[in-house]
């Protein structure tokens, strides 16, 4: 840009200079075509960099740890005269590591609809984040220039590579238990079922229960109305936890595992949580995983925050558990997952 606007200034005060030593009409031609030169420059080109549009787009939103995946930054404008030239700021910054990059992307003659690419490196679970700044698009003699808006930023969101963890079985009834603190060991009766064998339990008619609820003969055993509630499944909830800290291969093996786990759970239809244990503060994290989209949701949390060599372990915490709630915790490490039940 300052190149050719010294070059500008250096043909404009040679003609200049011509005109004053020659009394002949040349250098008088000269002299005004450069001084009109750059306003007809701006008339041709300002249809274009008044219409022109930025948009940044992942080549996809999620990719697999190692597979390829670049940044697009796409130019597009009203006018069907090209760009003569148009220049960014980027930066690019990892969520997990905490790593910032920052460099120009110029952009040479862009056609409506041109773009520019650059890769990406994968070879990490991470979370990147892309961001393009002092977007300025110049006319086609290169001596003024004009703001764009900037894109909005993109992420990519880089996942593991799922581990089988085999054949994975949980317990479908309350063996070995995670129990909310201060909670008594529950009377072992069939899932599903009543101490008296029935598929419901009896409690006091509330406001806003339903009349088909009712118990008739019991109410009028008892002279007060009863309501037939149905019992829930209480099959103990799998929670995965893990640490959130370390060597970067020893967390991706971790997450490989983890998502592996989690996998597997949602075949067999089991709903689950995932907890850890925030490296800097000790705060427990956790997050339910119902679907896949709610396992997208938990990795990107994981991976929003810089992943230190040393923190706080989810093992030091006591896993807690709601009212009427019974948990079963598999934590996983980089060497396997092992069981942390009583």
């Amino acid at each position: 840009m300052w190149r050719r606007r010294l070059l500008y200034a250096f043909v404009l005060l040679c003609t200049l200079m011509g005109q004053l030593f020659d009394t002949g009409y040349l250098f008088h031609f000269l002299f005004i075509a450069a001084l009109c030169l750059p306003l007809l420059g701006l008339a041709v080109s300002l249809p274009a960099m008044l219409g022109c549009r930025a948009f940044l787009m992942p080549s996809a939103p999620q990719v697999r740890r190692g597979e390829q995946a670049r940044w697009t930054l796409r130019l597009e404008g009203r006018s069907r005269l090209p760009l003569a030239r148009a220049a960014c700021r980027v930066r690019a910054v990892n969520r997990t590591t905490g790593k910032i990059e920052r460099f120009r992307l110029p952009m040479g003659r862009s056609f409506p609809g041109g773009r520019r690419s650059w890769a990406v490196d994968t070879g990490r679970c991470a979370l990147l984040e892309c961001r393009v700044g002092r977007l300025r698009v110049c006319d086609c003699l290169g001596l003024f220039t004009l703001p764009v808006r900037a894109p909005a930023p993109g992420t990519i969101l880089v996942r593991p590579l799922p581990e089988d963890p085999g054949r994975l079985s949980l317990p479908e009834d309350p063996g070995r238990l995670s129990l909310p603190e201060g909670a008594g060991m529950p009377t072992p009766v069939p899932r599903g079922k009543s101490a008296s064998g029935e598929d419901y339990e009896l409690r006091p008619y509330r406001e806003g229960d339903s009349l088909r609820t009712i118990h008739w003969k019991m109410s009028a055993k008892r002279d007060s109305l009863v309501t037939r509630e149905a019992l829930e499944d209480k099959r103990p909830l799998p929670v995965l936890t893990f640490d959130c800290f370390g060597p970067p291969a020893q967390v991706d093996r971790v997450l490989d595992r983890l998502l592996g786990h989690s996998m597997a759970l949602l075949d067999q239809e089991r709903p689950h949580e995932i907890r850890w244990a925030d490296p800097a503060s000790g705060a427990v994290r956790r997050y339910g995983v119902a679907s896949e989209r709610d396992w997208t949701v938990c990795l990107t949390a994981i991976l929003s925050s810089p992943v230190p060599a040393l923190g706080h372990s989810i093992l030091d915490t006591p896993l807690t558990a709601g009212q009427d709630e019974i948990l079963y915790q598999i934590h996983i490490t980089g060497e396997e997952a092992r069981d942390e039940n009583p």
